[in-house]
Parts: structure tokens; sequence; C-alpha cells
């Protein structure tokens, strides 16, 4: 055989099987399920964890008065409900925030990062398989944070508008925060290590977002720069629907979806685009896989 042809044989592509998209999907879940339940002390200590977040919200509302709460238009359940809900959909702001920065990163230190992108699956699949997986275990922690509260007291005024309303409100929480997600994995798929935009984010947000005491509480300053994060607009309007009885019937309830729906909109074209500028220069010097 001439050497022609042998070059020829090898360069030829080598086709490849595509499953569907659900089946992929659900073989990262079933993955990152066995690895997370390998660790079940480190799963112990995460859920006492929370169990133990919330209990200490619990003894400092016992301390707390009601009024400047009823004051922010959150009528039921007091301090406790007030903080307890901060500290649920918190939950969802690490799933969006930190997800797919922390899968990209754990496929790059366990060296599988460029086989999983040399093989059938495409990227978007890839981040979609390890995103759902956070997902299903940041909403396990929320019913947990809530059901412990539950048991200690926390009260609640629900009907079917309200719950809807919730439903709505957290799903554009996820959706605007994915794409502050998508602009940290982006930069740490270039610089490794040190991402300094979730850092700040993250910093930021528990300080003036309203995660655990009413936003009106702080400097006027402070307030606006409070206004500026999607999390401010998305805990106001649940504790509305959840602590208020109100629901997307409310123009205070209906203001805080529109303020989302403006920061999503704007926000995510620009993380697309910081996403593939990194993925990009990534794959140019050949450091998808390093770390």
């Amino acid at each position: 055989m001439d050497h022609g042809k042998i070059v020829e044989l090898m360069s030829a592509e080598t086709p490849r099987k595509k499953l569907p998209t659900y089946q992929v999907v659900i073989s990262f879940i079933i993955r990152d399920f066995l690895i997370w339940w390998t660790y079940k002390f480190w799963l112990t200590l995460d859920i006492s964890g929370n169990i133990l977040f919330v209990a200490t919200y619990y003894l400092f509302s016992l301390i707390t008065s009601p009024q400047q709460i009823h004051e922010a238009g959150y009528v039921t359940g007091g301090y406790f409900t007030f903080a307890l809900i901060g500290i649920a959909f918190q939950q969802y702001v690490f799933f969006a925030v930190q997800s797919i920065n922390q899968s990209v990163r754990e496929e790059q230190v366990n060296g599988t990062m460029e086989t999983v992108l040399s093989s059938a699956t495409d990227f978007k699949v890839f981040l979609l398989g390890e995103t759902c997986f956070f997902f299903i275990i940041c909403s396990a922690f929320l019913f947990i944070s809530f059901f412990v509260g539950y048991l200690l007291g926390a009260t609640f005024t629900l009907s079917l508008e309200s719950l809807l309303s919730v439903i709505v409100l957290s799903a554009l929480l996820i959706a605007s925060h994915m794409a502050i997600g998508v602009l940290s994995a982006g930069v740490i798929m270039k610089t490794k290590q040190g991402n300094p935009l979730t850092w700040v984010f993250s910093w930021l947000t528990q300080l003036v977002s309203g995660v655990f005491y009413p936003l009106k509480l702080l400097p006027w300053y402070l307030e606006w720069i409070g206004k500026l994060f999607p999390l401010t607009y998305s805990l106001d309007g649940i504790r509305l629907c959840l602590q208020g009885g109100q629901s997307l019937a409310s123009p205070a309830v209906m203001n805080n979806v529109i303020n989302l729906l403006i920061f999503t909109v704007a926000a995510t074209p620009i993380a697309v685009y910081v996403f593939k500028l990194g993925y990009d220069a990534a794959r140019r010097d050949g450091s998808l896989g390093q770390y």
C-alpha cells in the first residue's frame, strides 16, 4: 500500500453515533449524582449546614421587630419568613452563577474537558447536562430550607395565583443570573483560576439585594446599587407573593417582572459573546483542558 493511500485512510473522518439530547443530559445527571452520592460525609455536612443556617436566622428573628418587614409590604410571617425566603432562593443564585463555571473547572481538573469536546456531544448539550444536575440539587436544598423553616414556625400567604407567580419569578431569577454564570464561565475558560467577577457579584448580591434585611434599611446609595442586581427584584416579587398574598396582577410584582426581563434581555447577548471569546481563545492556544 502506498503512502498516499495510508494518509487518506488515516485522515478520513470516523463516523460517530450521536445520541438524542435527552439521553445525553440524563447520562450527565446520573454521572454527577453518582459522584455526589459517593462523598456521603460531605453530603451530610452540606445538608446539616443548610439546616443550621435556617435555624440561626430563626434564633435571630426572636430578637428582631417585625415592624420594618410589614412596612416593606411583607405582612405575613415576620422577619424569620423574610430571611427564610432569602436563604432558600439563594440556592438558585448559586446554581445559575456558579454551576457552569464550576462544571467547566471540574472537567479541566479531572482531565475530561477535551475528551468530552472531542466526542459527538455538542458543547451546548454538555452545558445543559452539567447544569441540570445542579438545578436538581439546588431545588432539593430549597425545599429542605422551606420544610425546616415551616417546622420552626414560618408562615406564608398562599393561593394558586401567588404560587404560579412565584414559579414565574423563580424562572426569571434563574434566567437573569444564568447570564452572569455564562459570562463568568467565559472568564474562567481563559483565566483557569481566580474569577473576580463571581467573587464581586456574590459579595455585593448578599450585601445589597435584600437577602437578609429589607433594602430600605440601607443608606440611599447602597439601596440604589441594590437596584442594579436582579436578585433584588426576584426576592421582592417572591416575598410580595408569599408574604403579601399578591400575584402577577399586582403592579408591584409586575414591575419586578419587567425589570428582570429587561436585565435578562440586555445581559444575555453580552454574556454569550464574552463566553465565545473565552472559548475561542482557549481553543486557539490549546488550553481547553489546562487548569
